[in-house]
């Protein structure tokens, strides 16, 4: 806006077809970006499968008389497909989580070094956290997909030697087993969600924790005249943003 003249529209027309641009060229990088990411992901977990196959034909026959097939088959479907999924999840997350950090550092100390530094004190302590409560809960995970591939296993030999087991009266021992390994599974899982939950309220908390640092420090910075309104509220937003990752 011009005083005593009115709206620029040819300013206002260049400003809108530079966001235009900007937005159109991350549409692209985010669309070539998952093109490859997926590309990379199923290469090799097609390649991975096809270790794993070899390696069984490899396998002597004493293997699989100590191993259920459900079991096997639990390996070769759920293991392959939760690497997949943590691949497809983890890389594309952590890629993203890098180049934010690093622009969001940037701004950060253009505006105010002394904030900045407040603020990446949440990241160690955000990484602290984060690494115990995956100590807690990793055991917990290996709990739940061992005990997934034991189900998988009974329930395989069940339903192949139905005749068997009804023709031997073994029904109610099957049941038995069934129920005891489906426990064990619930009790896993059921520890291994509730542990990894407390990831995201702790960063949180730490995440409010540093806003109000940054709040506070910014507004005797703002009183002093040291720093501006506009500067700190933008302070703010990136304090808030840095915990995301």
């Amino acid at each position: 806006v011009i005083p005593g003249a009115g709206i620029d529209f040819t300013i206002l027309g260049r400003t809108l077809v530079i966001v235009l641009a900007l937005y159109l060229l991350s549409s692209a990088l985010i669309w070539v970006a998952a093109y490859g990411l997926n590309e990379i992901v199923q290469r090799t977990v097609r390649d991975m499968r096809a270790s794993v196959e070899r390696k069984i034909h490899r396998l002597p026959l004493r293997y699989f008389d100590t191993h259920s097939r459900g079991d096997l088959l639990s390996r070769v479907t759920n293991d392959i497909d939760n690497v997949s999924t943590g691949m497809q999840e983890s890389i594309s997350q952590l890629v993203l989580a890098v180049f934010t950090l690093l622009g969001l550092v940037v701004m950060m100390f253009w505006i105010s070094p002394l904030l900045a530094v407040i603020a990446l004190l949440l990241v160690p302590a955000a990484a602290v956290v984060t690494i115990l409560v995956a100590k807690r809960s990793r055991k917990h995970f290996a709990a739940q997909w061992d005990a997934t591939g034991t189900l998988n296993g009974q329930i395989e030999e069940s339903f192949t030697g139905h005749e068997l087991i009804t023709a031997y009266g073994r029904t109610e021992e099957v049941e038995r087993r069934f129920t005891a390994t489906n426990d064990t599974l619930f009790q896993a899982a059921y520890r291994a969600q509730f542990v990894s939950g407390l990831v995201m309220p702790l960063v949180t908390f730490l995440s409010n924790l540093g806003y109000v640092v940054v709040a506070v420090i910014g507004g005797l910075r703002v009183a002093s005249g040291t720093s501006t309104l506009g500067e700190i509220q933008a302070m703010i937003q990136y304090s808030r943003q840095l915990s995301q990752p």
